[in-house]
């Protein structure tokens, strides 16, 4: 005997997996012995049971238990999702499935169904709890960046007593995320998660990694909520004028139909994430922020600014193009439907299989946009395929009037620097081509996980025109 409970908690839909080893003496005789130790236990007795367990693994182990238990609106964990399904060894189990000392054998999986949940998440409840996991080290990070951008009267700053100090405070909290980078890649960089809550890519940003828009919003969401400033998402999206189709909306989410079929029209409403923050003591005063990044400009603006962009009855559009095609971006506030963009959180995060790839590849979202550059990965069966996309991609980029023997390249890694291109991307930015690199066994294992056919290669597309010399 190894002298505990081993455990494999196994999330398909995120491609997860959590070890929990449990000291003998605890007695988990149950499915429900061994969650009721999970809610109950110091989740240190779990991690010291465990020979290999680190402080990032412990992290996990407490973000992981609000995935499966409620929360009460102090942020603790409540009871477990009765909606929850399990099984073990591929046959469906409740939670008086005794295991019968067969741990000895080894580490025991438990698949968990999340297919007959809804959406179950107390918000404030999830932001104050995730929070607290990190506050010191998220405190830290928000200071410092009021006190780079404010220096001597950051103090004062921090106070966030006046409407005036509040919008600075978002200002530069917001200019920082919106700072960090537009990228995908840190999703298949250890901790690997499909979709990262919006403490996860505070963390990442912490790293130097960033996320996408709807990801980076969330972190400033996440932020506002911490220092007790009310924040709400507003939508956005490519040609999403007009009325905001909430419930064609509202139906996918409910029965999670997230595939275009039929619905595209509708789905561009919800492509982009944007944050509206209320300033201190003024009901009628707002910062509306986007932190995207990639080509989107920062917007940091207060109420009267905004309200060119927010205002259904003149609404006006953000002209982008964020790789080499203008679009013109625009935005919806949802005041008093929040529960459609924080829905649509928790279906990235739960709900959507391959979401990853999906915004990756099929959304060419891409791996990583720096404004000046944008690297995707490209999935193909056969050469046949890849010179189809190959052609697609050669007659967009001549559309733009780039020319695509010198602002294109195609490559099987980030290495070898044998296109002029590639050898331009990796001299200026050698840490995101690392990171993209150190991903890459992640990338193609999570690309074949949705068809084993497919092989992946980059593409590099350059954004910038050289200016032309007389």
């Amino acid at each position: 005997m190894t002298g505990r409970f081993e455990f494999v908690l196994i999330d398909p839909v995120r491609d997860s997996s959590l070890k929990i080893a449990i000291p003998h003496a605890c007695r988990v005789r149950t499915l429900g012995d061994l969650f009721s130790f999970y809610r109950f236990a110091d989740l240190e007795t779990l991690a010291s049971a465990s020979a290999s367990a680190s402080a990032g693994q412990l992290l996990e182990l407490r973000r992981y238990a609000d995935s499966l238990f409620l929360l009460t609106d102090g942020g603790a964990l409540g009871e477990l999702d009765p909606d929850l399904r399990f099984k073990i060894g591929g046959r469906a189990c409740d939670l008086d499935h005794r295991f019968d000392g067969a741990t000895a054998a080894g580490p025991i999986p438990i698949e968990i169904d999340r297919s007959h949940t809804g959406y179950t998440r107390n918000w404030p409840a999830y932001l104050s709890r995730r929070w607290g996991l990190r506050a010191d080290a998220f405190s830290e990070f928000v200071e410092s960046v009021v006190e780079e951008a404010y220096g001597r009267e950051a103090g004062t700053v921090l106070r966030l007593d006046a409407p005036d100090r509040v919008r600075r405070f978002l200002t530069a909290v917001a200019g920082r995320i919106h700072a960090a980078p537009y990228e995908t890649y840190s999703r298949y960089l250890e901790p690997c998660s499909p979709f990262r809550g919006c403490d996860q890519t505070l963390d990442r940003i912490l790293e130097g990694d960033g996320g996408n828009c709807a990801e980076k919003a969330m972190a400033l969401y996440l932020v506002a909520h911490a220092y007790g400033i009310q924040a709400e998402v507003v939508l956005g999206g490519e040609e999403a004028v007009g009325s905001f189709p909430y419930r064609t909306l509202r139906s996918i989410l409910d029965r999670r139909t997230f595939d275009f079929a039929g619905t595209q029209d509708a789905q561009r409403y919800w492509q982009h994430y944007a944050i509206l923050c209320r300033l201190a003591g003024d009901a009628e005063e707002h910062l509306f922020c986007d932190v995207a990044g990639s080509n989107i400009p920062f917007l940091c603006l207060c109420t009267e600014e905004a309200s060119a962009y927010l205002n259904p009855a003149c609404r006006k559009a953000i002209r982008v193009a964020i790789t080499l095609e203008p679009i013109r971006l625009y935005y919806h506030r949802l005041a008093r439907r929040q529960d459609l963009p924080l829905d649509l959180y928790y279906a990235m995060e739960h709900f959507i299989e391959s979401i990853d790839v999906i915004q990756t590849v099929d959304n060419e979202l891409g791996l990583l946009h720096t404004g000046d550059y944008w690297v995707g990965a490209v999935a193909y069966r056969g050469r046949r395929e890849l010179g189809r996309i190959m052609g697609e991609y050669e007659r967009f980029v001549g559309r733009a009037g780039f020319d695509a023997r010198a602002d294109l390249c195609f490559t099987r890694n980030l290495i070898s620097a044998r296109h002029p291109l590639l050898e331009q991307f990796l001299g200026a930015y050698p840490r995101g081509a690392s990171r993209i690199n150190a991903a890459d066994t992640r990338i193609r294992q999570r690309i074949r996980s949705a068809d084993p056919h497919l092989e992946t290669c980059y593409v590099i597309v350059n954004l910038k025109k050289k200016a032309v010399r007389s």
